[in-house]
Formats: structure tokens, sequence, C-alpha cells
């Protein structure tokens, strides 16, 4: 493991809307290193019959996720699909957001 991609992790913090009304939004996105594998064929077809096509899965440090929803990676946000925790470590297969056709 080389540890070579950065993602940025964003949590969801609580702020207001633009008329000033309590609403939930992104918050400051936070660096950690990665190493970006391939999605499993088996989860990439079976969340595809979902509508949903995922796009990579990331290994992080466990102790570095404290259960973000999206993050970035090379400019582009991406959606948590699903995590798996094997120990110090934790995958995060993701999907590229607005990939998953809901409105």
């Amino acid at each position: 493991m080389n540890w070579s991609d950065v993602v940025q992790l964003v949590d969801l913090v609580e702020g207001t809307d633009k008329d000033g009304f309590p609403e939930v939004v992104p918050g400051r996105p936070r660096k950690v290193f990665a190493n970006r594998k391939s999605v499993r064929s088996q989860e990439f077809h079976a969340a595809k019959q979902q509508g949903i096509t995922l796009s990579y899965m990331f290994e992080v440090r466990t102790d570095e996720y404290q259960g973000e929803e999206s993050l970035f990676y090379n400019g582009l946000e991406q959606n948590v699909y699903r995590t798996y925790e094997k120990g110090e470590f934790i995958e995060l297969i993701c999907h590229r957001k607005g990939d998953d056709h809901e409105t």
C-alpha cells in the first residue's frame, strides 16, 4: 500500500440557508491519504441494477474516517454508497454525485 491518493472527506454540519433558516450543510473538506482500489464487479453490477454506477473504492485508516457521507476526489464530489470496515482500515465504496438518479 502506498497511500498516494488524497481524498477530501466532507462532513455534514448545522448551518443556515439563504433565508437564515437552520439546515444541514456540507462542512469544510478534510484531506486524508487513501489507497484507490477497483470496485468489485459483483458489487458494481448489483448497484447498477438499482440505477447507481459505482465509480471508486478507497481504503482509508479507520481512525481517520468519521462517518462522512461524501468526499471529493480529483475535483469531483462522490457520495459514499457503502463502507466496509476491515480492522485498522475501512473501504469507502463511492459513486459520483448525481449518478444516483435521485431528485
